[in-house]
C-alpha cells in the first residue's frame, strides 16, 4: 500500500476508534451520582447559565468547565448528563489527537496511541466527570500535539490551535501550575540530553524573528481568549463593553492569578500545613497499576526501548518524562490525596504506550515468521491478561456502582442514588422552600456564605444534595439543632442520624430514609411528606 493509502487507511481507524470512544462515553452518562465537586461546579454553573452572572472563584476550580456547562444546560436543560457532556464530548475526541503526531510516530503506533486515550480507565472515568482534570490534561497534550504539528508542516492554523488550547488549559483547572512545570522539566530534559550545537541555536534564533510577526498574533490571540475565559459576567466590569474592557483584562491578568495565589498558596502554608508528599506519591502510583496497569507497563517498554534500542525520538522522550514529572508534581501541589491525579499522568504516558505497544506487535509478527510457538503464545496470554485487567477495571469501577474498595471512585463520590430524593424535591412544587437542612451539621444562613473562601464546612456538609436543589428549581433553608421546627415544615427535611431520633416525632406523616453521600461514614436522614 502507498504512503498516502497508509494514511487515509489510519486516518480511518483513529475516526472510528473517536466514535467508539464518544460512545462509551456517553453510555449511561447520568447514572452515577454528582461528585462532592461536581456537584459545586454545578450549582454554580446552574446560577451562571440562569442570572447569567460569573465571576472567577479559585475555590471552584477554573472557569472553563463552567462555560461549558453553562452552553450544554442552555441546549439541553439542567441534568446530570448535560452537565457532564461538555466533559465527555473532550474525552471522546480526544483520540483524533494522535494524528497530530503521525509525522513522528509509526501508523500503528498512531493507532495504539487512539486507543489508549479512548479506553484508558482513569481517562474514561474521569471524562464522564464533571471536573477540570481531563480538560486540563487535554488541552495541555492536544497544545502539544498542534506545536509538533506546526513545526513539521508549517501550518500556522496548527499555530493558533495550540495557542488556544494553551488558553484552555490555563482555564480549565489550578492544576495547570503543574502541567506546566512537568512541560518545563521535559524541554529541560529532551533539549539537554540532544546538545543542541551553536549553529542550530542561531538558525532557531534566526527563525523566530523571521516569525515575529506571527508571533505577535499568536500572543494577542493567547490574550484574547484568556480574557475572555476569565472576565466577569453580569456584574460591573463588561467584557463587551469599551469602557470596562481594560478592568476585564486586568481582572484576568493580575487579579485572577492574586485570587489564585491567596486561596491555593497563601491560605493553604500560611500556617505551614502542607501534607506529607511520600504517601501521596505512592497513593498515585497505586492507583496507576490498579486502573491503568497496560498503559504503565507498555510505557516503560516503549520508552527504554526508545531510548536503547530504538530511534530515540524526542517526542517520545519528551512525553516520557512528563509523565514522570506528572507523578511527583502533581501529588507536591495537590489538596487531597485523590485518584484523578492519575490523569495527568495517563495522558502524556500514552506515547510511550503507543510505542511499546508497536514494539510488542512486532515482536509478535516476527515470532510468528518463525514459527516460534513459546514465543507467540508468551504474546498472547499478555495481551489477553491486559485486555481483562482494563475490562475488569471498566465493569467494576467505570460503569459499576461505587465502591470504597475501587481504585478510581474518591470518597466524596456518594455511594447511594439521589435520584429518588431529587424527585421528591421536585414533588414538592413551587413556593416557600421545598427543603430544610436540620442541623449544626448543616446550618449554613445565607445562601451566599458560599460564594467565596472560606466557604463553611457546613454547607461543605450538604453537599452533593445542593446541587440537586437547584436542578429541580427549588429552594432550601437551613435551622441550627437547637431551633424549633417551624410549624409547617417544608415537604423535605434532611438531619443527621444523630439527630433523626429527636426529629422524626414531630414530623407526623413523613416518611423516613437514609442516604449515603460518601463512600462511608457520611450518611444522612431524609424525611419526606407523604
Amino acid at each position: 500500500m502507498s504512503r498516502a493509502g497508509r494514511v487515509d487507511s489510519t486516518r480511518a481507524v483513529v475516526g472510528v476508534i473517536a466514535v467508539v470512544a464518544l460512545s462509551i462515553r456517553l453510555v449511561g452518562l447520568d447514572g452515577r451520582p454528582f461528585h462532592w465537586d461536581e456537584a459545586r461546579v454545578g450549582v454554580w454553573a446552574l446560577r451562571f447559565a440562569r442570572a447569567g452572572a460569573f465571576e472567577y472563584r479559585p475555590v471552584a476550580g477554573g472557569p472553563l468547565p463552567y462555560h461549558l456547562a453553562r452552553g450544554s444546560f442552555a441546549l439541553f436543560g439542567a441534568t446530570d448528563a448535560a452537565a457532564r457532556l461538555p466533559v465527555a464530548l473532550v474525552g471522546g475526541l480526544l483520540p483524533l489527537s494522535a494524528l497530530g503526531l503521525r509525522g513522528r510516530l509509526a501508523d500503528d503506533e498512531t493507532v495504539f496511541l487512539a486507543v489508549i486515550l479512548a479506553a484508558s480507565p482513569p481517562l474514561l472515568y474521569y471524562t464522564r466527570v464533571l471536573r477540570g482534570d481531563a480538560l486540563l490534561a487535554a488541552a495541555a497534550f492536544v497544545a502539544c500535539v498542534l506545536v509538533v504539528r506546526a513545526v513539521d508542516s508549517g501550518r500556522r492554523g496548527a499555530a493558533y490551535g495550540a495557542v488556544l488550547a494553551v488558553a484552555a488549559a490555563v482555564a480549565a483547572s489550578g492544576f495547570v501550575v503543574a502541567t506546566f512545570a512537568c512541560v518545563l522539566v521535559a524541554c529541560a530534559v529532551v533539549f539537554d540530553a540532544r546538545r543542541l550545537p551553536g549553529d542550530a541555536l542561531a538558525a532557531l534564533s534566526d527563525r523566530l524573528r523571521a516569525e515575529s510577526t506571527l508571533l505577535a498574533r499568536l500572543f494577542l490571540v493567547f490574550v484574547a481568549a484568556v480574557v475572555f475565559l476569565y472576565a466577569p459576567r453580569g456584574g460591573s466590569v463588561s467584557l463587551w463593553s469599551p469602557a470596562t474592557f481594560p478592568r476585564a483584562v486586568a481582572f484576568a491578568f493580575s487579579e485572577a492569578p492574586g485570587r489564585f495565589f491567596a486561596v491555593r498558596v497563601a491560605s493553604r502554608y500560611a500556617d505551614g500545613a502542607t501534607h506529607p508528599l511520600v504517601p501521596f506519591v505512592i497513593s498515585l502510583v497505586r492507583t496507576l497499576l490498579a486502573a491503568a496497569l497496560p498503559t504503565v507497563a507498555l510505557a516503560v517498554v516503549g520508552a527504554l526501548s526508545e531510548r536503547y534500542v530504538g530511534a530515540d525520538r524526542t517526542v517520545v522522550a519528551f512525553f516520557a518524562v512528563w509523565a514522570a514529572a506528572a507523578v511527583l508534581f502533581f501529588p507536591t501541589i495537590a489538596e487531597v490525596d485523590a485518584p484523578w491525579t492519575a490523569v495527568h499522568a495517563v495522558v502524556p504516558l500514552a506515547v510511550p504506550a503507543a510505542v511499546g505497544a508497536g514494539r510488542g506487535v512486532a515482536y509478535g509478527r516476527a515470532a510468528v515468521s518463525r514459527a516460534d510457538a513459546s514465543a507467540v503464545a508468551a504474546v498472547l496470554l499478555v495481551v489477553v491478561a491486559g485486555v481483562a485487567q482494563v475490562g475488569g477495571v471498566l465493569a467494576s469501577d467505570v460503569y459499576g456502582p461505587p465502591t470504597p474498595d475501587g481504585a478510581l471512585a474518591e470518597y466524596g463520590q456518594p455511594a447511594d442514588d439521589l435520584e429518588p430524593f431529587a424527585a421528591n424535591v421536585s414533588a414538592a412544587g413551587e413556593g416557600e422552600p421545598a427543603v430544610l437542612y436540620y442541623g449544626d451539621r448543616f446550618h449554613t444562613g445565607d445562601w451566599a456564605v458560599a460564594d467565596g473562601p472560606p466557604v463553611p464546612t457546613a454547607w461543605g456538609g450538604q453537599l452533593p444534595l445542593p446541587w440537586y436543589v437547584a436542578r429541580e428549581g427549588a429552594e432550601a433553608t437551613t435551622l441550627a439543632s437547637n431551633a424549633a421546627l417551624p410549624a409547617d415544615p417544608p415537604p423535605v427535611v434532611v438531619v443527621d442520624p444523630d439527630d433523626a431520633g429527636s426529629v422524626e416525632p414531630r414530623l407526623p406523616g413523613y416518611e423516613r430514609s437514609r442516604y449515603r453521600l460518601g463512600l462511608w461514614n457520611r450518611e444522612i436522614v431524609v424525611f419526606v411528606r407523604v
